[in-house]
């Protein structure tokens, strides 16, 4: 079954399977919603395709200079849109399914990769992970996730499962300067996961960022379902 909920400014398109997990995949515009179909379909899950953020800020974790530079600073605004996702999203997609879902699984790309990772950390809501070029590039992600985070309230276990997949063309020597080390970046990223004593897996996607997602959200879901 498939509908759409309107909740805040924010659209969520729903495929659901009941009694399947639940994967929250945040993504920058609607996807259609005969693909979210399929993809539930072959990969036995529900899914909920959110939309309608404010991409730059509402998915950043705290302030930071923008990149590239002339554009407008990131504002992070991610603790409030983390509480939007817990007190409005999450009740209302699955009151519609009417019942809890036996796992759940935020999802995301790019700065909303960013955003699950963070928001993964913050909260028990969410049982696994799931990021496709995650923006750990953002300012002071890595020196948080190694410190402060790494002791973080909830108890890493390895039945919790974190996904991590980046294009083996981003980053690199061209371009901005900000993302030449995304490479590194992400593995240090899985590396702290897995000594958090979480089941951390990365795998090298074709091509560059943000390009043709679709392999890369079946690859995600496949491993997580």
């Amino acid at each position: 079954m498939i509908h759409s909920l309107q909740i805040n400014d924010l659209t969520a398109i729903l495929a659901e399977r009941p009694g399947k997990p639940m994967f929250y995949l945040l993504t920058p515009f609607p996807l259609p919603a005969d693909k979210a179909e399929i993809w539930a379909q072959a990969f036995h899950c529900s899914l909920a395709v959110v939309s309608g953020m404010d991409w730059d800020n509402d998915l950043t974790p705290w302030p930071a200079p923008a990149v590239p530079k002339g554009t407008e600073p990131f504002q992070g605004r991610a603790p409030e849109f983390l509480k939007e996702m817990v007190e409005s999203v999450v009740p209302q997609v699955e009151e519609s399914l009417q019942a809890t879902p036996p796992r759940r699984v935020i999802c995301g790309i790019s700065l909303s990769g960013l955003f699950a990772t963070w928001a993964f950390l913050q909260t028990s809501l969410f049982h696994d992970l799931g990021s496709i070029s995650g923006s750990f590039w953002y300012q002071d992600f890595l020196q948080w996730l190694s410190g402060e985070a790494s002791q973080a309230t909830f108890p890493a276990d390895p039945s919790h499962r974190c996904y991590f997949s980046l294009g083996n063309k981003e980053g690199g020597a061209t371009g901005n300067a900000t993302f030449a080390d995304i490479q590194a970046q992400t593995r240090r990223v899985v590396e702290i996961f897995h000594n958090m004593g979480y089941t951390a897996t990365f795998e090298q996607t074709l091509g560059n960022h943000y390009v043709d997602p679709e392999p890369r959200i079946r690859a995600m879901l496949k491993a997580l379902q």
